[in-house]
């Protein structure tokens, strides 16, 4: 047990102060513990290094030996120079008893502490004070400096990883048309060296307005969703900016159809205008809607142009039309002229003579139309059947190829007749699609959507953009589930449902 020696209350062990004056407590001996007086334990001749120290600043109570006072850090005593003490904290009780039982702080101090203790407090508070603005400062400082670091190396980051490479083709997936990265634009004639018609800027323009492009593959692939490609393309760039000419050198996969839509989307393209000469641009360029594939066709590309001869007819050419003959055009509307000038003048009086100024028009009449090409007496010869209106050709050589599309085999068959009937024409390459061989396809394609899907006993049949539906099937919703399934996986419209729901099914059990 522990006491007071001030208010005589006992305390555990534990306890160091007293919760009502705050003086420290001391051992209780035999004799307070029989109950001796307060009195009767401080003696007069006691032991004064036994009795507590006050303080001669704010009062308050401290252990024997003591040099400063928990209360207000005031030194109590002069004493010789000893070990330094390091107090214990003091309690929160000791605190707030200390704090009602003593006087203010602040007025014992004006009256008993030295101007050199009070100097010495402040300046070590300012000290202190100092010391943690320049932690705070530095603290924010290097928080600072943080963020902009962290800022700028995610700025830097894309750019770190970004490669002419990548972006010369970067990986996508669906229907892409890019530029093949093993085989360079190549561009040729006096002015590719201009900064208007050289490789880069050739290069760059592609890039701008190959969506016209996409546009073409994509209808091509509408066809024949398998349609891969990789085609040299040549196109003749005038000084002014137009395409004087476009060809398909060579193909991977030869496609008139899709080559013909290439060409012709490549022809209205303008370049910028300047001052050189005309330049020919060949771009490898790449059609494939799987990423896995790019580099086997660039391969097959690679090996195309290898084996292809400077002098080599191209895989499709288009030109220009062909201006009118000068002689005609210049000469007919003076031969129309004449007349109306010979109709005012007055007949000769006497003997008639050959009238010299009728001798332009009966030269004019000698003059022999322009030759008809092997493509242009093709294409007369397949427009004038109605069956063939939807056929193209182009030429090369006598071997012409014909592309398009026509409704059945039979008209197949009736096509490459009529061209073969051409004068000129030594070999026909038949290109065409059927109407009946896309529906085969398309009802191919819904028969095995229904079929994932459960329905195997319903049957679909499907002419042009109309699809009519029959069979079983165990309730009503599977009946109207077909109807979505079918029209989901091709471009149709459902005409007809005759499915049926199994008797007893009606359910679904």
């Amino acid at each position: 047990m522990k006491r007071c020696p001030r208010c005589d209350k006992s305390y555990p062990d534990t306890e160091t102060f007293c919760e009502t004056d705050g003086t420290a407590l001391i051992a209780a001996g035999p004799a307070f513990a029989a109950g001796t007086s307060r009195q009767t334990i401080a003696m007069p001749n006691e032991d004064a290094s036994e009795q507590p120290i006050e303080c001669p600043v704010c009062g308050g109570k401290s252990q024997p030996g003591e040099l400063i006072c928990n209360f207000c850090g005031a030194r109590l005593r002069e004493e010789p120079a000893a070990a330094p003490f390091t107090p214990p904290p003091p309690s929160t009780s000791r605190i707030a008893n200390a704090s009602r039982a003593q006087p203010t702080p602040s007025a014992q101090f004006t009256g008993r502490m030295t101007p050199g203790e009070v100097e010495g407090e402040s300046g070590r508070s300012a000290l202190t004070v100092a010391a943690y603005l320049l932690a705070a400062i530095v603290a924010l400082g290097g928080g600072a400096w943080l963020a902009l670091h962290l800022s700028s190396r995610k700025a830097e980051q894309p750019v770190a990883e970004a490669s002419p490479a990548a972006s010369a083709s970067p990986a996508a997936s669906g229907p892409t048309v890019s530029l093949a990265s093993a085989i360079g634009v190549q561009v040729t004639g006096f002015s590719s060296s201009a900064p208007e018609r050289n490789q880069e800027a050739a290069h760059k323009f592609f890039e701008d307005h190959k969506a016209t492009l996409s546009d073409s593959y994509a209808r091509a692939l509408s066809a024949d969703s398998s349609l891969k490609d990789g085609m040299i393309l040549r196109l003749k760039v005038l000084p002014n900016g137009t395409v004087d000419g476009a060809s398909v050198r060579t193909s991977t996969s030869p496609n008139p159809s899709l080559d013909a839509d290439v060409v012709k989307e490549v022809s209205a393209w303008n370049f910028p205008p300047f001052s050189g000469s005309a330049v020919e641009i060949d771009y490898p360029v790449i059609f494939n809607n799987d990423p896995a594939s790019k580099d086997t066709i660039e391969s097959a590309l690679s090996t195309k142009l290898a084996s292809l001869s400077p002098t080599e007819a191209p895989e499709y050419g288009s030109s220009p039309a062909p201006a009118p003959p000068p002689v005609a055009g210049a000469t007919a509307p003076a031969a129309m002229e004449t007349p109306p000038v010979a109709a005012v003048e007055p007949p000769p009086p006497a003997i008639e003579s050959p009238a010299p100024r009728h001798r332009p028009r009966r030269e004019v009449a000698r003059v022999k139309p322009p030759t008809e090409t092997l493509q242009q007496r093709v294409k007369q010869v397949l427009s004038s059947n109605p069956k063939l209106r939807r056929v193209d050709a182009y030429t090369s050589g006598g071997t012409v190829t014909i592309f398009g599309k026509v409704f059945d085999a039979n008209d197949k068959l009736l096509a490459e007749r009529a061209v073969r009937q051409v004068s000129g024409v030594t070999n026909v390459i038949d290109s065409l699609s059927t109407d009946e061989g896309d529906w085969a396809r398309r009802q191919d394609q819904v028969a095995q959507q229904l079929a994932s899907a459960g329905l195997d006993k319903v049957t679909v049949k499907i002419i042009g953009h109309d699809a009519y539906l029959n069979g079983s099937v165990k309730n009503v919703a599977d009946k109207q589930r077909a109807v979505t399934i079918t029209e989901s996986a091709a471009p149709v419209q459902v005409r007809t449902n005759l499915i049926t729901v199994e008797p007893g099914r009606v359910f679904g059990f």
